[in-house]
């Protein structure tokens, strides 16, 4: 028998879409460059917004480009605190919350849920424990992203407008740009690339050092052509593409 899945899209499943939202808006970069970056599929946050419901496992690659505690094992210790502390029987949580008795062992073998069969299993869990045995378990299961958490996620619009509360919006950018610092947009015209793929880069580690003042990215000068210098060398194997990008840098 499979772990129980439900399959439509919940809480958990909007918080995790809420969270890569703010996030490509504070590093300027598209939704369709994150899901190419992290899953190889430009498509994936919009298949969240048409109501996917992501396991775990594909959860967990978004959480560590956010810089987030793996859900994963977050989940997982949060059952077994749970366990512990109420002594409701395992097979018990399952068949109650997925109608699978053997949830929770296969969620111990490695088996990926979806977000929406864990927002049932959790609220299975809260329904068994008092607010004192929740507490204790919450400590137990210690760090959890925040997509987990009763945490507020701000609105993917939140870094724009803070920027726009200078009365001067373009002065500290003009102000940057003095001092060697250009954008994206000028970054990537500079190296012969398109703004998604420098987008692609801040994700993968692949491209030039960046700064983020902040809402904005901005790539200074002296990195952009100590990178380009650096593709340049690259004969075997290297990205032809990037090496034309540097010559032309360069020239």
């Amino acid at each position: 028998m499979s772990i129980g899945n439900s399959g439509s899209g919940g809480v958990l499943d909007a918080r995790f879409l809420r969270a890569i939202e703010v996030w490509c808006a504070r590093n300027e970069i598209s939704a369709g460059a994150f899901g190419a970056a992290v899953y190889r599929d430009r498509g994936f946050v919009a298949s969240l917004r048409d109501g996917r419901s992501a396991r775990l496992g594909t959860v967990d690659r978004a959480l560590a480009v956010m810089g987030e505690p793996p859900a994963g094992p977050a989940f997982l210790r949060e059952v077994e605190a749970f366990l512990a502390v109420t002594g409701v029987k395992r097979s018990l949580l399952g068949r109650e919350a997925t109608g699978n008795p053997s949830f929770v062992a296969q969620l111990r073998e490695g088996v990926s849920p979806k977000l929406a069969t864990v927002e049932a299993v959790r609220a299975a869990m809260k329904s068994h424990a008092s607010p004192a045995e929740w507490r204790e378990i919450r400590a137990l299961a210690g760090a959890m992203p925040a997509i987990m958490t009763g945490a507020r996620l701000p609105s993917p619009e939140s870094p724009a407008r803070s920027v726009n509360r200078d009365p001067s919006p373009d002065r500290p950018a003009r102000r940057l740009e003095n001092r060697g610092y250009v954008d994206t947009r000028e970054a990537a015209e500079r190296l012969g690339l398109s703004p998604n793929t420098l987008a692609r880069y801040r994700i993968t580690g692949a491209g030039p050092r960046y700064y983020r003042f902040g809402g904005c990215v901005r790539y200074r000068e002296t990195d952009l052509e100590a990178w380009a210098a650096g593709r340049r060398g690259r004969r075997n194997g290297g990205d032809r593409a990037g090496d034309e990008a540097a010559r032309r840098a360069l020239s």
